[in-house]
């Protein structure tokens, strides 16, 4: 890992230790390092290590309400607890937590009605993760969506509402969910547990991978809707490099519905398998919501990730970083019109940081972003179209993490 990502991950780390832990609204936090301050006490591993953790805040669309996952740490996994919170993003009443389980939750994303928020969570009787439902204007409890063998992560409301899109790991060349099971059953019964590796890579991090691929599914709300797996049987999944983009824990698509909810937008590679000896340049596919072969939209050395549509659905945005044969190349942002592509226009070009989140203002003209420089992580913003980017105001300590701005509320970000 080049030394600038090393410290910024730890930056990062230490940020959200102090800073989201002291905002946390649950009471025993607080009032637990007031306590320790005022009796003089030494800062201990202890109180350190189980101090509650804020995760990154879910907006919902309209701006009324924001989402986020509170962490109680333990020195035994099996006695962490993690649930999710809601409060008024005005700050007009106190928090109420959502969910009340020791499994967490994650992929927190608002239906576009902004009343429903749904997630990923393994809850007691699921042999693995599956996307739950939760009312938050109504209150009450979540609601199981998918019933997925896999498991079921990383939910996106399609632009209507009705219909939801999430990743599963599955089995390559398994058709459905059906062949998926009788695959895993297969290898359980398995006498033996030995591992063989035909391609690169075969680890990431401390963990041995799966010989398993990150698919796309697609599924309605409708009482009898169920999941398809869009990407099962194509020519692109068949690929020997087929991956997605890479992260510390597994293969992300990155997928978007596109703005008339048809098709889905995501990031993918076909050089997986090369990572040992070359570079691995991801691009961006579309394919259609009720599945078909994915079409390769960017072409070329160079990476795609992170795609966005802009609030009108006039453009496509993603991250951008160009190949230059060099060990660490910064990230830019990336601008095509939609739905007919042309040449990107590079948003950010006479920006010499590496762009990280970014969101854009309801009315679609602006951006803001968030890059790292002089040892912080600071806010910036850029016109839609591009031009220079500013920096929004200065700051001499800490980094900002999280970025995220209502779909329909123009004076909130977070």
């Amino acid at each position: 890992m080049p030394l600038e990502m090393w410290r910024k991950s730890k930056r990062s780390l230490l940020c959200l230790v102090f800073f989201a832990t002291l905002a946390v609204l649950p009471a025993g936090c607080l009032l637990t390092t007031v306590r320790a301050q005022d009796a003089k006490k030494p800062i201990t591993h202890e109180l350190m290590w189980l101090m509650k953790r804020v995760g990154a805040p879910a907006p919902s669309p309209d701006g009324r309400w924001v989402v986020f996952s509170v962490t109680e740490p333990a020195y035994d996994e099996k006695d962490q607890v993690s649930d999710l919170w809601v409060v008024p993003a005005d700050g007009s009443a106190k928090p109420r937590r959502l969910t009340s389980t020791k499994g967490g939750e994650s992929g927190i994303a608002w239906n576009p009605d902004s009343r429903r928020v749904a997630f990923s969570a393994k809850r007691e009787g699921d042999e693995a993760n599956q996307i739950y439902v939760i009312n938050v204007a109504e209150g009450g409890e979540a609601v199981r969506l998918t019933s997925v063998s896999t498991g079921a992560r990383s939910p996106v409301w399609r632009p209507d509402g009705k219909a939801l899109l999430f990743s599963s790991s599955v089995f390559p060349n398994a058709p459905d969910d059906e062949a998926n099971k009788k695959i895993a059953a297969e290898r359980k019964a398995q006498k033996y547990r030995a591992r063989v590796y035909e391609t690169f890579p075969i680890r990431r991090w401390d963990k041995w991978l799966e010989d398993t691929q990150t698919h796309l599914f697609v599924q309605t709300l409708e009482p009898q809707g169920k999941a398809k797996d869009i990407l099962a049987g194509t020519n692109l999944v068949r690929e020997r490099g087929f991956a997605g983009r890479s992260t510390d824990s597994a293969d992300e698509l990155d997928a978007v519905w596109t703005p008339d909810g048809a098709s889905i937008v995501f990031v993918a590679t076909t050089k997986g398998n090369t990572a040992a000896y070359a570079s691995v340049n991801t691009h961006l596919y579309r394919i259609p919501a009720t599945g078909g072969e994915p079409l390769q939209l960017t072409n070329g050395e160079d990476n795609y990730a992170s795609p966005r549509f802009s609030p009108d659905g006039k453009r496509l945005y993603c991250l951008f970083e160009k190949e230059t044969g060099k060990v660490y190349n910064i990230d830019r942002i990336a601008m095509f019109s939609w739905p007919t592509l042309n040449e990107p226009t590079i948003v950010t070009n006479s920006f010499d940081r590496s762009v990280g989140a970014y969101a854009f203002t309801p009315d679609s003209k602006n951006i803001y972003l968030l890059a790292e420089d002089a040892g912080h992580e600071k806010l910036y913003t850029v016109a839609a179209t591009g031009g220079d980017v500013r920096l929004v105001f200065d700051m001499t300590e800490g980094v900002y993490t999280g970025l995220r701005i209502p779909d329909k509320a123009s004076s909130t970000m977070l």
